[in-house]
């Protein structure tokens, strides 16, 4: 799971699934926007060697996300932040937080869900009002959300799973080519710890696997230890991974 070029193509479905609404390349660099709503969709997200000097690229983003009203956040892959920048950013008062790791396995076929659990393929307003409810929050808070989904180019699967008629979790997944990635696991805090988010990720590998998919990737940040500990039993492994980095005075 170390090859570079494997890796270059994960990130890139990684990206294509979760857009931005707004972006723009800049001296390799991808330039997000997404009204704040996640660290991913408004972050630069180094991708391509520079050819500009770091201090300038540096101001320049500066100055493009306080146009925003926003502060800035560089999105740092591994593999493709070379120490020059992540000198250049310390030099500058940044500091890395929220390391993230990138998973990744084979899909495996599975066995069938267990009795009592259906799925549903829902369309986009219906799985936001889905997601609201199960995190008991309000419709508008999904508002950016809606944007991100609406601007996904490649196919997206948006699954409900349900106990009888009751909705217990959801979950994204998004096929390029050979790889599924998954997205927006979760499950209803009173329904944790039955199984239902090893129920979520089969039934998208299912999906998955009658579109050509045969690789699954995922992004767990870094403290989110039962999330690791699942994936770990699902025979998830490390491929990459990223963190990201801002001011904080």
């Amino acid at each position: 799971m170390t090859d570079r070029r494997f890796i270059e193509r994960i990130e890139e479905a990684a990206l294509n699934a979760w857009p931005a609404p707004r972006q723009f390349l800049y001296d390799g660099w991808v330039i997000r926007f997404a009204e704040g709503h996640t660290k991913r969709a408004n972050s630069v997200n180094v991708r391509y060697p520079s050819s500009l000097p770091l201090k300038e690229k540096i101001g320049h983003c500066e100055k493009v996300y306080a146009a925003e009203g926003q502060p800035v956040i560089f999105r740092l892959p591994e593999p493709f932040t070379s120490d020059e920048l992540r000198h250049a950013l310390m030099e500058e008062g940044y500091s890395s937080f929220d390391p993230t790791f990138v998973l990744g396995r084979e899909i495996a076929i599975e066995g069938q869900l267990p009795a009592g659990l259906k799925t549903r393929y829902m369309l986009t307003g219906d799985w936001i009002r889905l997601r609201a409810h199960l995190t008991g929050t309000s419709l508008s808070e999904w508002r950016v959300h809606v944007k991100i989904l609406d601007v996904i180019v490649p196919e997206k699967a948006l699954l409900g799973l349900f106990r009888d008629d009751t909705p217990v979790a959801c979950g994204m997944g998004v096929v390029e080519g050979s790889l599924l990635g998954y997205f927006s696991i979760y499950t209803a805090p009173s329904e944790r710890r039955r199984g239902y988010g090893r129920a979520v990720m089969k039934a998208l590998s299912y999906w998955g696997l009658d579109r050509g998919a045969d690789f699954g990737y995922l992004q767990v940040e870094g403290d989110n230890a039962p999330a690791l500990a699942l994936y770990a039993r699902l025979g998830f492994e490390q491929c990459y991974q990223y963190c990201y980095s801002m001011k904080f005075t």
